[in-house]
């Protein structure tokens, strides 16, 4: 009989637990992004209108960065093992095609952070969020405060923290004396069309990856 309620308890406990967490496999997310000084609270000028916005759909994602001075785009299809980046800036474009290693090479500065996530909690636009920080190799630091009851299945999308289960509500990146500040300001499930996956090379430079490198570099 004892083990029976136990046995009752852990389903009931469970089947609740798994019921109050939500799960994302088709979605856009929309984050507010923020430039200032490290040691300013006051925003960059010309952010305003900087957007971080990330569209889902099964294993296909795409992550646009929206700033004053163009648009950078992030495309990747697990499926397909393939992607590709698309950078359009003061009148240039620019199609750099990846495949899996070289995607997984591209983002690995986030895609293998190891987060210390502490016991502080902050409630963020409705979401009950934890604090996680990380330490880049460069010495900069990463916190992600993050909702543990939302969960994005496709983490192989541009920003993606594969370690914390949970869905980044902000990201906080302190890089050479700026900090960038992402906030999610919008979820939208309605379904994301397949179109945005995909991209005619038409008007943009295409290169391979080690091509790309190179040509940046220089």
């Amino acid at each position: 009989m004892i083990k029976y309620i136990f046995f009752l308890f852990f389903f009931v406990f469970s089947f609740g637990k798994n019921e109050a967490q939500k799960t994302i496999t088709e979605a856009t997310l929309k984050y507010k992004v923020e430039i200032r000084n490290s040691g300013s609270t006051k925003s960059a000028i010309n952010t305003s209108s900087n957007q971080y916005i990330i569209y889902i759909k099964g294993m296909s994602s795409r992550s646009d960065l929206i700033t004053s001075m163009g648009i950078e785009s992030a495309v990747y299809d697990a499926k397909k093992e393939n992607g590709y980046i698309a950078k359009s800036y003061s009148g240039q474009k620019l199609l750099i095609n990846l495949n899996t290693a070289e995607w997984m090479t591209h983002h690995a500065t986030f895609q293998q952070l190891k987060f210390n996530v502490t016991s502080e909690k902050k409630k963020i636009s409705g979401f009950d969020c934890y604090k996680a920080s990380s330490k880049l190799a460069s010495g900069e630091i990463i916190t992600v405060y993050f909702d543990r009851n939302t969960n994005i299945t496709n983490q192989d999308y541009a920003l993606a923290f594969p370690e914390l289960k949970g869905l980044p509500i902000v990201i906080e990146r302190e890089s050479k004396g700026n900090m960038f500040t992402y906030t999610l300001s919008e979820i939208n499930y309605d379904n994301v069309a397949s179109n945005l996956f995909e991209i005619a090379p038409k008007n943009y430079r295409v290169m391979n990856y080690e091509d790309a490198k190179k040509y940046q570099k220089k």
